[in-house]
């Protein structure tokens, strides 16, 4: 029997999953998916030694109040690698409102997994901790587990700080480039990494 590798992957969200004038239109989660996560953390290394004095003492990279050049070098650096990109973007404007808008959150990121495993069948995922809540980290997990469907496929997953898992800087450095697109009208940086996206569907309900 031929044994599948294990994919290692990072996933974090950008936008939120409220309802109000202030609220994003656009929910997404996205994620990088490679043989080792090491690569990903030398890239947030490399990037982070370019950073000026007033940069250098944040603890972490975070793609919305870093400059613009210092982020486009670091999608171009992830570029690089031997990674794929998948992404689930849900419109909330089109989506019918569940009675739990926490809903969005799960049935967003169920998408995006089922994706990846099903091109991946074996894969150790690393999620950014949203949840502070136990109740709510379980039912994300109950909700991503409900969707795989094949008895071949296995995976674990492992809720993480972006503080202390560098490879997690980098996936909210793809979603947000990938959020800022549908967002805001600018695929500026969603450009840089368009050629390792295998995966960017457009939820409407």
């Amino acid at each position: 029997m031929i044994q599948v590798p294990l994919t290692q992957a990072v996933f974090d969200e950008a936008g939120d999953t409220g309802v109000s004038p202030q609220s994003s239109r656009y929910l997404v989660v996205a994620g990088i998916v490679c043989s080792e996560l090491t690569p990903l953390r030398r890239a947030v290394m490399r990037t982070r030694k370019s950073f000026g004095k007033k940069l250098r003492d944040i603890p972490e990279l975070k793609a919305w109040h870093t400059p613009p050049k210092i982020i486009a070098d670091f999608l171009t650096r992830l570029a690089e690698l031997d990674i794929q990109i998948y992404a689930v973007v849900l419109d909330k404007h089109s989506a019918r409102r569940p009675e739990d808008v926490e809903s969005w959150y799960r049935q967003v990121y169920a998408e995006v997994i089922k994706q990846v495993l099903a091109d991946h069948p074996r894969a150790s995922i690393v999620m950014d901790r949203r949840y502070t809540k136990a109740s709510l980290r379980e039912k994300l997990v109950q909700a991503i587990f409900a969707r795989m469907k094949s008895p071949d496929v296995a995976m674990s997953l492992v809720f993480a700080d972006s503080q202390q898992e560098a490879a997690l800087q980098a996936a909210d450095a793809i979603v947000w480039s990938i959020f800022r697109k549908h967002e805001r009208g600018d695929a500026t940086f969603h450009d840089l990494i368009a050629a390792k996206i295998v995966e960017e569907v457009l939820l409407l309900k």
